[in-house]
């Protein structure tokens, strides 16, 4: 046992850690819950323990049950892998920045706190002991009612300092959204918006998520679409908060998704290497965002391996800001433009004096210079993308 002592003070260690490093909220109840069901582990090993030292019969205040060692040898596995779990919620974490970290830390706290009541499950089914339930924290949004949400919402577009009021719909009490306020970052209806820099280039990289499918009471995961421009890379990704089963010779998923009420369009995304998601990257992620940005719903599906499908829906309030922002930084253009279109803008930027080659209507390196020079000359944004500022300036409708 003394071994077992070790590794529970060990744990009780690292949730002493995280207590002190935060002053409240999810984290820190997450901890405190997991460190309460630790201690009275420690607490019932420790007077087994005394009690076999010394010959002593065994007096416990909490109710017994018949040992069960087959499910305890069952419940070795489960914490194993929920081990693994453990640690890849903390690669998650460590890889990851600003809003999905801190989502992705609770998600650590989570993980670990269902490990220690597995723990609490393998010494009742070893020892037989019964375990008083240690109930996970349910946070008051979880519980509220329809009515009582909506009328919540209203009042937070007017009271809370990062409400928006052309957005009244929005849940701007979620923790989501006043962390973002905290940060610095912006945000636009359903969405938040964050800039850092590259750390290979210092170019910029902008990150846009939508929070419409939160739910403040799942301690899983997070539910989210992300748009983002990295490294003068688009990409765009369902995140959801179960493991995926994925296709691994192809490292791909089944989705399926639905803008607004048009027919629902089959494909497959890039699975991501988290196991939470699924996403497109260049060309394919500049073509839905363009598919999107006059769009108020988005559902999504995917089905993994197992054929389990994990589906959610988004309210896309506020999308267009979050998108041109991304397709600004990666130099693209929102517009769903023809070869047709290309070559008249060439013609444009070259009868301005702006040299853009020969007017073919492929936008190559030629054309993009020639348009930086133009949004230079014009003081707009040097994207070297026929983006809608610019093709206002150039008088294109």
């Amino acid at each position: 046992m003394g071994s077992e002592i070790a590794a529970l003070n060990d744990q009780i260690a690292d949730a002493d850690a995280t207590l002190a490093s935060y002053e409240g909220g999810l984290i820190k109840t997450l901890a405190q819950t997991r460190r309460e069901a630790l201690l009275l582990l420690r607490a019932t090993i420790e007077a087994r323990q005394q009690a076999e030292v010394g010959g002593a019969s065994l007096e416990i205040t909490l109710p017994a049950v018949e040992p069960d060692p087959e499910r305890a040898e069952q419940l070795l596995g489960e914490m194993a892998s929920q081990q693994l779990r453990v640690e890849a919620a903390e690669d998650e974490a460590a890889s990851s920045g600003g809003l999905i970290q801190a989502v992705a830390l609770s998600r650590v706290q989570t993980e670990k706190l269902t490990l220690a009541q597995l723990q609490m499950g393998y010494y009742q089914a070893r020892y037989g002991i019964a375990f008083p339930a240690m109930n996970r924290p349910v946070q008051a949004e979880s519980v509220m009612s329809e009515e009582r949400a909506d009328s919540t919402m209203v009042d937070t577009a007017e009271s809370l300092p990062w409400a928006n009021p052309d957005y009244p719909n929005v849940d701007y009490s979620l923790a989501p959204f006043e962390q973002a306020y905290e940060e610095g970052y912006r945000i636009v209806g359903w969405w938040t918006v964050e800039e850092e820099l590259a750390a290979i280039d210092d170019s910029p990289r902008f990150i846009a998520i939508n929070y419409s499918a939160y739910e403040s009471g799942n301690f899983s995961g997070l539910t989210a679409l992300v748009a983002q421009c990295r490294e003068r890379e688009t990409s765009f990704v369902f995140l959801q908060d179960d493991f995926l089963r994925g296709d691994f010779r192809r490292n791909t998923l089944d989705v399926t998704y639905r803008i607004d009420t048009l027919p629902a369009e089959s494909t497959r995304w890039g699975q991501l290497t988290s196991n939470k998601g699924a996403g497109l990257f260049g060309n394919e992620a500049e073509s839905l965002l363009r598919q999107i940005y006059n769009a108020k719903k988005f559902f999504t599906r995917i089905t993994d391996s197992n054929g389990q499908r994990h589906d959610a829906e988004f309210d896309l309030a506020g999308v267009q800001d979050p998108i041109d922002t991304v397709a600004a930084a990666c130099g693209w253009t929102t517009l769903d433009l023809t070869q047709d279109d290309y070559r008249a803008i060439q013609t444009m930027l070259n009868a301005g004096g702006f040299d853009a080659g020969t007017p073919d209507g492929v936008w190559g390196s030629g054309s993009r210079s020639a348009m930086r020079s133009f949004q230079e000359q014009q003081g707009l944004t040097p994207t070297g993308a026929a983006d809608r500022q610019t093709l206002q300036v150039l008088g294109v409708e």
